[in-house]
Parts: C-alpha cells; sequence; structure tokens
C-alpha cells in the first residue's frame, strides 16, 4: 500500500518520471587447483580438482525518479554454467536442470523525501542497510545477512525487504531506524559443507566434556566398528513473528572532518551454531573397496540441528583523514582512517545430545546424554560474555599511481562468542585419540576419560588478522596484491603420561603449526569504452587446522574475469 501511496502522489503532483538505466555482462571462469579429501572411505568429504565456478552474469539496474519520490532496482540474472544434478533421462529433457540460472534481487525498493517534514525521509523494499565503515570487514553491519557464496566477493551481504526512516534535521546529524521483519540466515559458499562434515570439531564449550564426547565416538568406532559419520544439517529459523523483528537505531554526524556514529542492533547471529546432536544407528558390515580387511560392522549417523543466537550490537563508527606529516611538506597527501568498533552482547547458547536406541553389540537406550553438569544443565555453546569485534584501518595515495591499504581486524564475520586475548575461550579445531607405544587407546569403555586418551587442537574464538594490500596502476592496467595473515595464536592440549596430567603448547602465527594467510594477485586491464579482463589467484595457506589453510575454505583457485558495462 505505502509503494502505490508514493507513485499515486508522483502522479498527483504532476512530476516527470525521469528513467536511468544501467547494466554490466560478467563472465567467470575459476579453477581449484588442490585436491582436498579429508573425509573417510565410508563417509568421503572433499573436492577435486577442477572447474568450480563457470557462470554469467548479466547486471541490471534502473532507477526511476520524480521529485521527491523514487524507484530503484538491481537485479542481476545468472547463467550458472553447471547443470544440476542429472540422474536421469527425464533430468536431461529438463532445461532448468541441464541449464540453471537465477535470478538475485539485491535491492527493489521505494524511497520518498521530506515525507511531511523536512528532512524526513522513507525507504520501503529490498534493500541493503550498509553503515559500517571498515573496508570489506564490517563488525557493526548486521541487518543484511552475509553472502559468502562467491569467495572472491568478499563483504558481500544480501538483500532483505525492511522499513528505513531517516531524519537530518540539520546537514551535519541524521537520526535513522530500520526494522526488518523476516531473518534470513547467511549464504554460505558450497565447500562449507565440508566444515560441517569434521566429527572432530565438536562445539562444547566445556573441556572436559568436549573430549569425553569425542574419546566416547572414538572407542565406539575402536572395539565396535560402528564410526560416527554426519548424515545431515538441519537448520532451525527463528519464527516470523514481532519478538524476532530486527531493527537497529543510529545516530550520525560530522565534526570538523571527522564523520563519527553511533548504533544499536537487536537481532540475531547470521551463522549456523550447533544447538543439537540426535544419533541413529545403521547396521550392516560394509568394507574399504581398497583394502578387504579394513571393515566396519556398521554407522551411527547423526544430525546437526543449527540455530542463530539473538544479540545485541552496540556500534562505533568513524572515518576522515589525518595528516601527521604536514609539517614536513604542505603537499603531503593526508592520511585516511577508518574505526568500526562492536561491543557484542551474544544470547546464551547451549546443546542437546540425544540419541535412538542404538544397538552396537551394546544396547544404548533411547534419551539424552548423561552430561554430568550441575543441575542437569545442558552443555554451553556460546556463552553469555559479552565480547568486541573491530577494524581498525589506514589508506594512502602516492599520487595516482599507488594505493596503500593496511587494517587490523578483530574478528572475522564467521567468529562469534567470548574468546580472545582479552577473555579467555577457545574452540575445537581437530582432535586426535592417543594411543600407547603398542597402539592401545589410552582409555577404555569401561572408563571413558578423554582427558587421558584425547590430544586436541583448539585456537581462540575470535582472531585477529593484518590486512595489507597495494594497487599499481599505470595507464588502463590496474596490479593489486591484498594478503590476510592470521595473527592468532594455536593451542594444542594433550595428555602427558610421565606427568599425568594435561599439558599445553602454544604456538605463534609464524611457527609452522600456526602458520595461516591468503594472498589474492590480481591484475586487470580496462580496453576502454567499458570493456575490461581480470586474472589472478586466491592462495590458501595454513594447515588443515588454521584459519585459511581449513578444507572448507575450498583451496587455492584461480580465475579469470571478462566485464563489459554500460
Amino acid at each position: 500500500m505505502i509503494w502505490a501511496w508514493i507513485l499515486a502522489s508522483s502522479v498527483a503532483r504532476g512530476g516527470d518520471v525521469e528513467w536511468t538505466y544501467a547494466g554490466m555482462l560478467q563472465t567467470d571462469i575459476r579453477y581449484g587447483i588442490e585436491d582436498i579429501d579429508v573425509g573417510t572411505w565410508y563417509a568421503p568429504l572433499g573436492q577435486d580438482p577442477g572447474f568450480i565456478r563457470n557462470q554469467n552474469l548479466f547486471k541490471n539496474k534502473v532507477n526511476a525518479k520524480s521529485g521527491k519520490r523514487q524507484f530503484f532496482m538491481d537485479a542481476d540474472l545468472v547463467l550458472m554454467g553447471f547443470p544440476d544434478e542429472i540422474d536421469s533421462t527425464y533430468s536431461l529433457s529438463r532445461r532448468e536442470i541441464v541449464d540453471p540460472f537465477r535470478i538475485e534481487f539485491h535491492s527493489a525498493y521505494m524511497e520518498a523525501w521530506d515525507l511531511g517534514l523536512r528532512g524526513l525521509d522513507l525507504r520501503v523494499g529490498q534493500q541493503k542497510v550498509q553503515w559500517g565503515v571498515g573496508d570489506q570487514f564490517n563488525p557493526t553491519n548486521n541487518l543484511n545477512s552475509d553472502d559468502l557464496e562467491d569467495p572472491l566477493l568478499f563483504g558481500d551481504q544480501l538483500g532483505n525487504v525492511m522499513v528505513r526512516l531517516d531524519y537530518t534535521p540539520i546537514q551535519a546529524l541524521s537520526f535513522s531506524g530500520v526494522v526488518v521483519p523476516v531473518f534470513k540466515p547467511a549464504l554460505l559458499p558450497q565447500t562449507g559443507r565440508i566444515a560441517l562434515g569434521l566429527t572432530d570439531r565438536i562445539p562444547v564449550a566445556d573441556n572436559e566434556l568436549r573430549r569425553e564426547l569425542f574419546a566416547s565416538n572414538q572407542l565406539v568406532e575402536e572395539y565396535l566398528k560402528y564410526p560416527t559419520v554426519v548424515d545431515g544439517v538441519s537448520p532451525v529459523l527463528p519464527e516470523n513473528n514481532i519478538q524476532n523483528m530486527q531493527w537497529m537505531l543510529r545516530m550520525a554526524g560530522t565534526i570538523g572532518m571527522q564523520d563519527l556514529a553511533l548504533s544499536y542492533y537487536n537481532g540475531r547471529f547470521d551463522f549456523p551454531v550447533a544447538t543439537g546432536n540426535h544419533t541413529s544407528s545403521q547396521t550392516g558390515e560394509m568394507c574399504n573397496p581398497a583394502d578387504e580387511e579394513d571393515c566396519i560392522n556398521g554407522l551411527l549417523k547423526t544430525v546437526a540441528e543449527v540455530s542463530y543466537p539473538k544479540m545485541q550490537v552496540y556500534g562505533l563508527n568513524a572515518a576522515g583523514e589525518m595528516n601527521p606529516l604536514g609539517w614536513i611538506h604542505n603537499s603531503i597527501q593526508p592520511i585516511g582512517y577508518r574505526l568500526e568498533f562492536a561491543w557484542i552482547h551474544p544470547e546464551e547458547t547451549r546443546m542437546s545430545v540425544t540419541n535412538d536406541e542404538l544397538n552396537v553389540g551394546i544396547v544404548q537406550p533411547a534419551g539424552e546424554y548423561d552430561y554430568g553438569l550441575p543441575g542437569g544443565q545442558r552443555p554451553i555453546v556460546i556463552p553469555k560474555t559479552s565480547f568486541f569485534k573491530w577494524t581498525l584501518g589506514l589508506d594512502y595515495s602516492f599520487g595516482r599511481h599507488v594505493y596503500l591499504n593496511a587494517q587490523w581486524v578483530h574478528g572475522m564475520p564467521d567468529e562469534f562468542g567470548a574468546g580472545d586475548w582479552i577473555t579467555p575461550g577457545y574452540t575445537a579445531r581437530a582432535a586426535t585419540f592417543l594411543r600407547d607405544e603398542e597402539g592401545t587407546p589410552l582409555c577404555g569403555l569401561a572408563d571413558i576419560q578423554g582427558e587421558t586418551c584425547v590430544k586436541e587442537t583448539m585456537r581462540p574464538r575470535i582472531g585477529d588478522y593484518g590486512v595489507l594490500g597495494f594497487d599499481l596502476t599505470f595507464g588502463q592496467t590496474r596490479m593489486r596484491m591484498f594478503t590476510i595473515l592470521d595473527f592468532t595464536p594455536i593451542l594444542i592440549t594433550t595428555y602427558d603420561t610421565e606427568k599425568e596430567e594435561r599439558v599445553e603448547q602454544r604456538y605463534a602465527w609464524h611457527t609452522e603449526q600456526g602458520r595461516s594467510m591468503v594472498l589474492y594477485p590480481e591484475i586487470n586491464h580496462n580496453f576502454g569504452n567499458g570493456f575490461e579482463l581480470a586474472g589472478g589467484a586466491v592462495v590458501m595457506v595454513g594447515e588443515d587446522w588454521t584459519k585459511f589453510g581449513d578444507p572448507a575454505t575450498g583451496g587455492t583457485q584461480i580465475f579469470t574475469r571478462a566485464k563489459y558495462s554500460f
């Protein structure tokens, strides 16, 4: 109704409609060069080398403006390049399967300015509200969920239907409010399924319980030949009601040449967090095709339940320029700075571990795991302790040819919960089963002691990263190199049989165990008249338990891109 009113008011005022259109055609081809294989013969996980993206994108931007009213649309037609799963001759006769496509609506909204009061503006419809000032890393941008479907478009977000109201009483001061009726989860990359299939990354915060759960799974596999596999993931989205609406308030202004903003967000974390694990059994002997003596009696199939915890975020944004070297010579250009700070208050999130009746040589009755916690409580996955995320960046241009950008990023978009060098808290990245010199497990089914038979690799929940990049531009050619270096330490804890206690070893970012980084070289040439060609690579470095060596990142890939804008 509000859209119809805006259009009707435009016609009633007799204003002419001014139409503008812009478009772009882009072709992407990408090739993964790594053989990612982290699964087992009975539960394969990974990705073979080969083409991982082959698509055409046709972008359309339309704007219709009449007086103080406008309509704006930004939509992409995406031709996928890869067919969907073809499992029959019937599939071969369906164009939508053999030659699939999709339409992505980033924006489609109506807007009215000076709506009954000078400086009062209203925008309704599909839109992106991105108020953060950080370069690609924006901990205060929480209204729109993250879009990680294309890893090269890091920092992108999904459009969502919103109602936005802005009031600007004076030029240097504005007040804004946004309401988002329906929550959208983050869009994950295809390789994200690998992380959910790694059964050694148990998300429980309690150390003893987490190790006990892992040891239980390993002992059942060791003695009863029933390994645990992930059989599926069941997302639980919040109900679409008033209580679950997201909303955000913001006050922004300019003091001198500095832009400042304060904000408050009430909503949810958009990445899935494990909140349940249900196990059932599948009996029947299976043997490894490559080794007939490697057999199992069946599988314990777990279905992970994931949800999206509530959170409140207090934000501070500051951006501007400073010229500390201006006293040397007044021709020296100022240095740009950006600060984006988020103080996050999460909802405490707990996890349940349940099972059907399991007959795996011994019978486990149906029910819930005995966690051994006080008062029969379930284990905590996300503590309610507040934590911080921030981005602090500087950028500088040496004339027209060289641009430098450096940032300190505390917390990636998918990291959540207290745990850094300010507040202790770790997340499991890998676990292995400990044995004695003869290969016998250091604990048994009769007395499961995860403390004595599990070696764990951990890292803080919130990491610290250095981002350094530069552009070299000569004529119509631009060479770019960006690096993300993970400064987060790795902690390995194990049981020392001589000391008869657990010991830990911390590995810094520059060690082999802790080294993790991304290298992003790219070269782009503009041939003029809107036509560009680009090529480059995304190089992932690190062990499997590190941030960027994680198999779920998809590994190293090379890419080419052709683009024509008009």
